[in-house]
């Protein structure tokens, strides 16, 4: 009997298929701020988080899973790696996004930290493999960028924030410290909430 389970799971879908799940870009990510008037003082448009991570599809299947991250302008995310999750990005939108992989073991040896670029534009795609220390970053001064990340893996994006290239990751408690700076910028910005699963520092 216990031989005949796994014919049971994969004819189980064909015989009662699950519906359809939709999340609604309005869902996902808060409307974009105004840009300033030319002379107006755009110190407001610095306020709120500078990079958000929304759950997209999360913990609707066992195999997969997708988020959107947001990085504002000269703003970047933290160096981390997916632990056993592999990536594939999509640049939705915005010029200026750069993927900063690992710098190669010989130029950590040698004490450089000279990561490997590879600039992202829309349209564009990338595969990040699993463990592989990465971080993105925005050098526009104008234009978000906005990229949509799917990862093999069940349940909730893996992200391990790391203190640098090949740095030890960054304690619980650091972390929480600065979500709750990030949940107060949010709050004080008016800039909504976004989606459901949303995070003031990126998971990509």
């Amino acid at each position: 009997m216990a031989s005949l389970l796994p014919l049971f799971q994969d004819i189980w879908p064909m015989i009662m298929p699950s519906s359809i799940s939709v999340t609604k870009a309005d869902d996902i990510l808060p409307p974009a701020a105004p840009l300033p008037s030319p002379g107006e003082d755009d110190s407001a448009a610095a306020e709120g988080p500078r990079v958000l991570s929304r759950d997209a599809v999360v913990n609707k299947s066992d195999k997969m899973c997708a988020t959107v991250l947001l990085v504002k302008p000269m703003s970047s995310t933290t160096v981390r790696h997916h632990g056993e999750q592999e990536a594939i990005i999509y640049a939705a939108s915005g010029h200026g996004g750069v993927l900063l992989s690992q710098p190669p073991d010989e130029a950590l040896d040698a004490g450089r930290d000279e990561p490997e670029r590879h600039a992202l534009s829309p349209g564009d795609f990338a595969f990040v493999p699993a463990w592989t220390e990465h971080r993105v970053v925005n050098e526009s001064a104008t234009s978000d960028v906005v990229w949509v990340v799917t990862r093999a893996g069940g349940g909730g994006p893996v992200e391990v924030q790391l203190v640098g290239w090949g740095g030890a990751q960054v304690q619980e408690e650091e972390k929480e410290k600065e979500k709750e700076k990030e949940k107060e910028k949010e709050n004080g910005s008016g800039n909504g909430n976004g989606g459901k699963g949303g995070k003031g520092e990126g998971a990509v």
